[in-house]
């Protein structure tokens, strides 16, 4: 009966999405995860038929990740502004993360109406009409704007070093979302 593998899974992720944390998935490579598991390659193809199967696990369990930190953050009095606060404070608190999700040609080719069709939207798009009175459609332009807003700050954090308290964070797309929310009314 051969050996049972030492190394699991679940192991292998955990260890990747440290070294994602560290130095985004161009540092997740067989090399870099056998030494952060002190462990030759051979595990990992036991249990990976190759690096490209294991990046898409990577992917979804970082995709987990930043679902769970956004849900805990998001307030149903005004969900479109609590997500992009979450979505800026997640961008500081993660910065390779972030760049891995968002910064890498992870959503290329999607448009802006794939993002506000996309069901996950959906919920802060309803909740943004109804906390504003305004049309769907208006509402939609809302979430587009404050989550291009929210983008661009978060990637200002990220790639420039940027620091913004939060509460300035706060304030910021407050105002944004006020401004944006009264200017589309007219």
């Amino acid at each position: 009966m051969p050996p049972k593998p030492i190394i699991s899974r679940q192991d292998i992720i955990n260890a990747a999405m440290q070294l994602v944390r560290e130095d985004g998935m161009d540092g997740v490579n067989a090399r870099s995860l056998a030494s952060a598991l002190t462990c030759s390659t051979k595990p990992l193809f036991r249990i990976y038929k190759n690096m490209e199967e294991l990046k898409s696990d990577i992917l979804t369990q970082l995709d987990a990740y930043y679902n769970a930190f956004m849900e805990c953050r998001i307030t149903e009095n005004n969900r479109l502004l609590s997500q992009g606060i979450a979505y800026i404070e997640f961008a500081r608190t993660e910065k390779m993360i972030f760049h891995t999700l968002f910064m890498n040609r992870n959503m290329e080719g999607s448009s802006l109406r794939d993002i506000v069709c996309a069901e996950w939207n959906r919920r802060s798009i309803e909740n943004a009409r109804a906390i504003t009175g305004l049309p769907i459609e208006k509402a939609e332009m809302l979430f587009i704007n404050i989550w291009l807003y929210a983008h661009g700050i978060a990637t200002q954090i990220v790639s420039n070093g940027i620091d913004i308290s939060f509460d300035t964070v706060r304030e910021l797309l407050d105002h944004a979302f006020k401004q944006f929310s009264i200017d589309l009314s007219e």
